[in-house]
């Protein structure tokens, strides 16, 4: 009798255990909404930008519920932030939310950061920081084509046609002075039927590949020498797709330059590859 009713209890605290744990299922934290930046022609990561420098941001944003409110804050060094943006939802997509701002006047640190929620107070933030690094010095000149109305191309080395380039100059050949040549063609002798679209110098000119934004962003001295600060190794050879953007440190005048491939034409077995591209420069 005994071992039946300490069965008995058993099967009882066994029971409200379950019942406890269940119970406990609804204290669980509900999901919050997922936030996300857009690349592209839009700043995604943290930069840095010259004084009074129009940029953009774009987020997209998803839930489980309906996001109720999106949220974009200012944070500028030493001041109170500032609320630039307060716009109401009642759908579980935002599908591309873009916010256009401008640098400040002075040099500093500004934060811009991103609050979807829901309408019970679940909420994601993100947030990017724009280094401000003050005045902008001139503009670039841009390059898109020579005073024949012609692309800019550098040809396959092992060719007939010029296959280097000197920044702000223009195309140069093998009789040329190496001195003068930011950007040569590296095709090898064995690669004359296996054209690799590659790029190289003979002044120890190097690269660094930039963002797609970069175009759009990069218009002034101060922002290109920012742009390569903040980008990563030099590479003093590249191999160059189409829509690729890059930095030079053009070592025949030592002044950087911004590089699109906008593109890369192999040929059959006659040498005449080519690398297509635009380009803009300091001044």
């Amino acid at each position: 009798m005994k071992n039946i009713k300490f069965l008995s209890m058993i099967g009882l605290l066994a029971f409200g255990s379950l019942l406890f744990t269940s119970c406990g299922s609804d204290d669980e934290p509900s999901p919050s909404p997922v936030l996300n930046f857009l690349g592209g022609e839009y700043i995604s990561a943290s930069t840095s930008l010259a004084a009074n420098t129009n940029f953009s941001i774009a987020v997209t944003a998803n839930h489980t519920k309906n996001i109720k409110s999106l949220k974009v804050v200012q944070s500028l060094d030493g001041q109170t932030d500032v609320e630039l943006v307060d716009s109401a939802y009642n759908d579980k997509t935002i599908a591309e939310f873009v916010f256009n701002g401008t640098t400040a006047a002075t040099a500093g640190t500004e934060i811009y950061t991103f609050i979807v929620a829901d309408k019970d107070g679940n909420s994601t933030s993100k947030a990017i920081t724009i280094t401000n690094i003050g005045d902008s010095g001139n503009d670039l000149e841009t390059f898109e084509v020579d005073n024949d109305n012609n692309t800019f191309k550098v040809y396959n080395f092992q060719g007939p046609s010029a296959g280097a380039y000197e920044m702000a100059a223009g195309p140069l050949t093998s009789s040329d002075a190496n001195s003068r040549k930011d950007i040569q063609d590296s095709t090898t002798n064995v690669e004359t039927n296996d054209w690799p679209g590659r790029w190289t110098s003979r002044n120890g000119s190097t690269f660094k590949k930039v963002g797609s934004s970069a175009w759009s962003t990069i218009t002034n001295d101060a922002e290109i020498n920012a742009s390569w600060n903040d980008a990563g190794a030099e590479q003093s050879v590249i191999t160059v797709a189409t829509g690729d953007l890059y930095i030079i440190n053009a070592k025949s005048s030592n002044k950087y330059g911004l590089i699109e491939i906008t593109d890369v034409v192999s040929t059959a077995d006659n040498n005449l590859d080519y690398v297509e591209f635009r380009y803009k420069f300091q001044i």
